[in-house]
């Protein structure tokens, strides 16, 4: 793509970022027929730390099996992990009763269970029958709206390509969705969240708890939380690699024990301005003195992680959101509607965006609507349960780690 591209297709899409919310609806869009080209600013799926585990709820679930090829959502049922239980206890690993969030599903007392994938992986099977479609390595710069209607994108590049309409989905600090929607506040909830992966070497599974195994564990203590789940799925990826062969192209991953702290910034001695960028060996010291009176048996969980999983972030929200007249350029996920992690909703609003607006493209490539008043619609809708579902983010907040302010 050396120039401004033009297709002769009835619509095409253009989708910037190669996440797992623009990636579910390209395959949505594939899976309909309607032309579309995705572009990721990353030099390859796995060039950065997106994190480890992800937990994908009913609605996730849904929203997947809707623009997933039957192969392709087989391939990832089979590639996951169910969540059959859910534990809470305190620092000292002493069972609580009394604890919960209402956005958590437990695999023993619901028909669906939330289901746990590794998100490499996860991206790797999204990422299948796309070679020609997916460009690494495109830096978005701006756009420009045409006089037919159609927009330009540009890219850092010098090269650029015209669509019928432009998707953003290149995240939480989205450069697109700051251009189309300026009015639209991001802000610092003053929270970090701190993630890492132990893997099940023989000093693990002899230090750590057998607890924290299996299933999944949640710990609250004041101001901060934390949760475990055991990520146990060797089975799978062979039984996955017998019936799909090396031309699935997943990486293989040994078993691990995901885990994630989450909390206020002081709770973690960091200072509201302090810029997030550690050494592997300080966060290890921070980690150290935040859980210097937990069990023995738990912090060894991080003391034998692995250090270059150590990744700290800060926890980001959007605020509501009034109405916009509605364009040729739209966006989902983290880009639109940004929301803490505690009420694990943000990637399942993503992919439920990406499933809606599959529908909404659908009825505009069979003549059923016009194109503007599909993105209408659907944007609309994307108001309204984004804004739900940040709200019940922020509660389950409240919930996990804002115990001194109840």
């Amino acid at each position: 793509m050396n120039t401004t591209t033009a297709y002769k297709e009835p619509l095409q899409v253009a989708i910037i970022g190669a996440g797992l919310g623009g990636l579910c609806l390209v395959q949505g869009l594939k899976k309909n027929g309607i032309a579309f080209q995705i572009f990721e600013k990353d030099s390859a799926a796995n060039s950065r730390t997106q994190g480890y585990r992800i937990r994908i709820d009913k609605t996730g679930q849904d929203a997947l099996a809707a623009c997933l090829s039957e192969r392709l959502y087989t391939l990832f049922s089979e590639t996951v992990v169910p969540s059959v239980g859910v534990r809470t206890l305190n620092a000292q690993l002493e069972l609580l009763t009394d604890k919960w969030v209402d956005s958590w599903e437990d695999g023993e007392a619901n028909a669906q269970p939330d289901l746990k994938a590794n998100r490499l992986t996860m991206r790797e099977i999204l990422l299948l029958g796309l070679n020609k479609q997916v460009h690494f390595n495109k830096k978005f710069v701006s756009y420009e709206k045409q006089p037919d209607g159609r927009v330009c994108v540009h890219f850092e590049d010098g090269t650029s390509f015209a669509a019928d309409v432009l998707v953003a989905a290149d995240g939480v600090n989205s450069r697109l969705g700051a251009q189309r929607f300026p009015a639209q506040e991001l802000v610092d909830t003053g929270s970090v969240c701190v993630y890492g992966k132990t893997f099940y070497t023989e000093q693990a599974k002899k230090q750590v708890d057998p607890v924290l195994q299996t299933d999944t564990s949640v710990i609250f203590e004041n101001e901060i939380a934390m949760i475990a789940d055991a990520m146990q799925f060797k089975s799978t990826f062979v039984k996955a690699g017998e019936q799909y062969g090396p031309d699935a192209g997943l990486t293989y991953t040994e078993d691990y024990m995901y885990w994630a702290l989450i909390g206020n910034r002081g709770r973690f001695g960091l200072d509201n301005e302090q810029v997030l960028t550690f050494a592997s060996g300080e966060l290890f010291d921070c980690l150290k003195q935040v859980t210097s009176t937990w069990a023995p048996t738990l912090k060894a969980l991080f003391e034998s992680a692995n250090p270059e999983s150590l990744t700290i972030v800060p926890v980001k929200t959007s605020l509501p959101k009034d109405a916009w007249k509605s364009d040729h350029i739209t966006a989902l996920g983290d880009s639109i509607h940004a929301m803490s992690p505690a009420g694990g909703l943000g990637a399942n609003t993503a992919l439920y965006d990406a499933a809606l607006l599959t529908a909404c493209f659908t009825k505009v490539a069979a003549g059923d609507i016009e194109l503007l008043d599909a993105i209408a619609q659907y944007e609309e809708k994307m108001r309204e349960y984004s804004c739900n579902a940040i709200n019940a983010s922020q509660q389950g907040g409240k919930k996990l780690y804002k115990q001194s302010a109840d």
